[in-house]
């Protein structure tokens, strides 16, 4: 379409959006006065939809009937002809449809033609023609926007919201003046005409948004009476009447203050009226809708910047700083809040901002690039010189004070960040763990009592908290209440060098043991100094021993948890440290585990230990999972191949089902061990026996140890499936009177009762 053309007919919309009728009539007849606007079918056709509008469809019908007379541009008049005849409904729908294929059939396909079947075929009913034509319309022309609005209603009407949405979509972003209802297309309109001082087609503009919104939806939302009241007053102002613009503004800001105090309004409309309100230099009222938004949703980082970078780049510098040190008391946490407050408070300071965030990305990369230590101090000063109120800067000097042993001067520098920062956990964590170590644990106590919500911090800062506690009370030599924040922190981190050592500590003054045994040996003196350079384990490791035969077993797992870290993952130390958490708690040990999995230390030894601990707990299923997956393991080796086997068949064997599987891998790992153990033949016997295999199941009994209860278990299974019950009674009898200390001797006390007690055949007692 010729672009003067186009702008003519996008004049001529305005005019009808607005409802001057008759002047787009004229401009429309206009438009197709000139020879470039006559050819232009859609010019035509919104001509004849104003003409429907205004009852002279008649008149329009005589016009093309006179030219197709004259036998001018046969096409273009006879397809608006049959236009006119259907809007105006002066043919049946069938008709019409029949008039159009002989549009088509006399002057080829066109874009009018199948609008024009299209439509009459959905208000037959018929949409799934009526969409194929609206198509076959766009397939020819895409500017032919009209079969866009058809397409949304047809898929409305079906319950599409989806597609509907996008045909009406493009349908109004082709014509944004042929619909109502859209804010930016009402205000954007009632602007243009304000700037040409036609102020009636301004008010139109505006008014027409809200009797949409009554007419189509029932009721119109408060921000847009909002936006209508105060353009309306605009209009009014620049009219020169004051008394109605001054009316409309006070019955604006009554609505306004409404919304502001329903704590229903949700955060979306109040950041429209705000954006109203300043859209109309009500900058104080504005104001105040941005500080609800920040009060309520200061966690949403998309709103944050929007307010912020809102108020930085309008040059209010102050105002953005009180905001957003409002909104911080409320969002301390929020680094999108809290780096708003420092471009405001480095804009009230006169400092370059550009500049100074260049060197705190370069202080950033010095952090955690352990870079030099001259560059870093001088950085540091250089930033502060220009502004003290850098919390992170004050942090950070603070820091590299302490690590020169200055404390004095480190002490004043986390005074200063503290004092600044006062609500955020990360500052009052640092500033109470300076203050606990160096100056004054009771106010560092203080602060941590101060951290609100401690359920809802990071796992990082409440293991910090914690361990902050159990520092504390250990310190006061109240090693109980230590020990239950540093149980809180173990469950957070149980691998951790430094709980483990005060864990270690604390346990060993609770422990019930000879007080020879409570004195601290050289291993933890060692550690709790942070000097990890000559550390002589033969003493740790005796004292391990002499607990374990105390009972100990609390004390002995800590212990050997701290000996594994050291250990490089030998495999004799994970194998104590898996007895000890069997003995100990061997649930507390399956989540060590995992979480030791989760870290570097994966590896088929771990795979092993977390079988081996569900083995204890009697989860065979589970504990097979897990010696799967340590066969599974890359280049693993043959010693442990051969255990994964003989654990797997232990497990199936005991779990009744089978047990052809357990007897392979029994006699696989059998292959593959360099040392025949008695527990192999054990297990090896265990499944004969299950499988009915009688002999063999003795002959590998004869390699096991007496005094194994296990062992002693299946001779006297042997002695029941070949009838001498009694001789079977003798052997499981002292099975009975032996405590139980494992769930896998209780599993083999309860089978013996129910041979002993039920009689049952041994195959269908099973």
């Amino acid at each position: 379409m010729d672009k003067v053309v186009q702008q003519q007919l996008e004049e001529a919309n305005k005019l009808i959006f607005v409802k001057r009728y008759s002047e787009a009539e004229r401009k429309l007849d206009d438009i197709l006065a000139t020879n470039e606007g006559r050819q232009e079918l859609i010019i035509h056709l919104r001509r004849i939809e104003l003409a429907s509008m205004l009852k002279k469809l008649d008149r329009i019908r005589t016009h093309y009937q006179r030219e197709l007379k004259a036998g001018r541009d046969l096409a273009i008049n006879e397809s608006c002809l049959a236009l006119v005849e259907q809007h105006g409904d002066m043919v049946r729908p069938a008709e019409s449809i029949n008039v159009f294929q002989e549009i088509v059939r006399a002057h080829g396909p066109s874009a009018v033609a199948y609008y024009g079947i299209a439509y009459s075929m959905e208000h037959q009913g018929n949409n799934e023609r009526a969409i194929f034509n609206y198509e076959q319309a766009l397939a020819i022309d895409p500017a032919w926007y009209v079969a866009y609005f058809g397409l949304s209603q047809i898929y409305y009407q079906q319950g599409d919201e989806k597609r509907g949405d996008h045909f009406f979509y493009l349908f109004e972003q082709a014509a944004p003046y042929n619909v109502y209802g859209n804010f930016e297309t009402h205000r954007r309109l009632c602007q243009e005409f304000l700037e040409l001082g036609r102020y009636s087609e301004a008010e139109a503009a505006i008014v027409a948004l809200s009797e949409w919104w009554l007419e189509n939806k029932g009721h119109c939302p408060i921000e847009i009476q909002i936006y209508e009241l105060l353009a309306t007053a605009r209009i009014a102002e620049e009219r020169g009447d004051r008394t109605q613009a001054e009316n409309r503004r006070v019955r604006a800001a009554g609505q306004s203050m409404q919304a502001l105090d329903d704590p229903r309004t949700e955060v979306s409309v109040l950041y429209f009226i705000a954006k109203v309100l300043e859209e109309f230099d009500d900058f104080p009222r504005a104001f105040k809708y941005y500080r609800r938004i920040l009060k309520n949703e200061g966690g949403n980082p998309a709103i944050v910047q929007k307010i912020g970078s809102q108020f930085l780049s309008l040059g209010e510098y102050r105002l953005a700083k009180e905001l957003f040190d409002e909104a911080y008391q409320t969002h301390p946490e929020n680094a999108d809040i809290r780096f708003c407050l420092l471009v405001a408070n480095l804009k009230i300071a006169g400092v370059n901002v550009e500049e100074y965030l260049i060197g705190r990305e370069r202080l950033r990369q010095l952090v955690d690039g352990q870079g030099d230590r001259v560059e870093l101090l001088s950085l540091l000063h250089s930033l502060l010189a220009k502004f003290a109120g850098d919390v992170e800067v004050q942090g950070h000097i603070a820091d590299v004070y302490l690590k020169l042993g200055n404390l004095d001067r480190a002490s004043r520098h986390y005074q200063l960040m503290f004092d600044l920062d006062q609500k955020n956990r990360t500052t009052m964590l640092k500033y109470a763990a300076f203050m606990m170590q160096y100056r004054d644990p009771e106010r560092a106590v203080e602060v941590l009592d101060a951290i609100p919500e401690v359920t809802g911090m990071s796992s990082e800062v409440q293991a910090e908290v914690f361990w902050l506690k159990a520092t504390y009370y250990a310190r006061k030599k109240n090693y109980a209440d230590s020990e239950s924040y540093l149980r809180k922190v173990l469950t957070i981190d149980p691998w951790n060098v430094s709980y483990l050592v005060q864990e270690i500590i604390n346990l060993t003054h609770l422990s019930n043991v000879v007080d020879e045994l409570k004195k601290p040996d050289r291993v933890l003196h060692l550690l709790g100094g942070q000097d990890e350079g000559k550390l002589d384990w033969a003493e740790f490791e005796q004292i391990t021993n002499r607990l374990e035969q105390t009972h100990a077993y609390e004390l002995v797992y800590s212990r050997r948890k701290l000996r594994y870290l050291y250990a490089n993952g030998a495999d004799e130390y994970l194998v104590d440290l898996v007895r000890s958490a069997c003995r100990h708690d061997a649930a507390r040990g399956t989540y060590d585990f995992m979480k030791l999995l989760n870290t570097n230390f994966d590896s088929a030894h771990i795979y092993w230990a977390l079988g081996t601990i569900f083995k204890e707990l009697w989860q065979l299923e589970t504990a097979c999972m897990w010696y799967d997956q340590m066969l599974l393991y890359p280049n693993l080796k043959q010693p442990l191949r051969a255990k994964a086997y003989l654990e797997m068949a232990d497990c199936l064997v005991w779990q009744g089902r089978n047990v052809a599987r357990a007897l392979e891998y029994a006699k696989l790992a059998l292959d593959l061990s360099e040392r025949k153990e008695a527990r192999t033949f054990g297990i090896l016997a265990h499944a004969y026996l299950r499988n009915g295999q009688i002999r063999q199941a003795q002959v590998y009994l004869e390699q096991t140890d007496d005094h194994d209860p296990e062992a002693r278990f299946l001779k006297g299974l042997v002695l029941y499936r070949n009838g001498a019950r009694q001789s079977a009674n003798e052997i499981w009898k002292p099975l009975l009177t032996t405590r139980a200390e494992s769930l896998r001797f209780h599993t083999i006390k309860q089978e013996v009762l129910r041979f002993y007690f039920e009689g049952a055949p041994y195959l269908k007692a099973n």
